[in-house]
């Protein structure tokens, strides 16, 4: 990813965490609305910045409740409940390849955040918030093009 796409990611994570809360909204979101693939650019608050020659993590949905992805390093695989009420979500029993790569930061990142997410809710047309019990987003995702 270069410089500039990053600014942007990292721009745009800022913001929407800036305007982001997890409070129930008015606005209802099914697994649907999660079909496709997600760029992860916000953990726990802070941009995500992949370590070098590693990928950026991402995570995919599938309407038959599929899950796909990469955290960094290793593969994501697994599944959710596709008939789960809307805006709720388990992500806590998703698996994974186990390779080893040189930095393995990011990755643990992206596997600890996901498995305290509950609950789903859009940010903007392109970003979506993970959240667990609390008010913030857990994790900001980003549509991917």
């Amino acid at each position: 990813m270069n410089k500039k796409m990053m600014t942007k990611v990292v721009c745009g994570a800022l913001m929407a965490t800036s305007l982001a809360s997890c409070a129930t909204s008015k606005q209802s979101v099914t697994l649907a609305d999660l079909q496709g693939e997600w760029d992860i650019i916000e953990l726990q608050g802070h941009a995500v910045v992949p370590a070098q020659s590693q990928p950026f993590p991402y995570i995919g949905f599938g309407a038959d409740g599929q899950v796909h992805g990469n955290a960094g390093c290793n593969r994501i695989t697994g599944s959710v409940d596709p008939k789960a009420k809307p805006g709720t979500i388990d992500l806590s029993q998703l698996g994974s390849t186990m390779m080893m790569c040189p930095n393995m930061e990011v990755e643990r990142e992206v596997f600890a955040a996901l498995a305290s997410v509950t609950r789903y809710r859009y940010l903007s047309t392109n970003q979506m918030a993970l959240c667990g019990k609390g008010k913030k987003p857990i994790v900001v995702l980003q549509r991917r093009k």
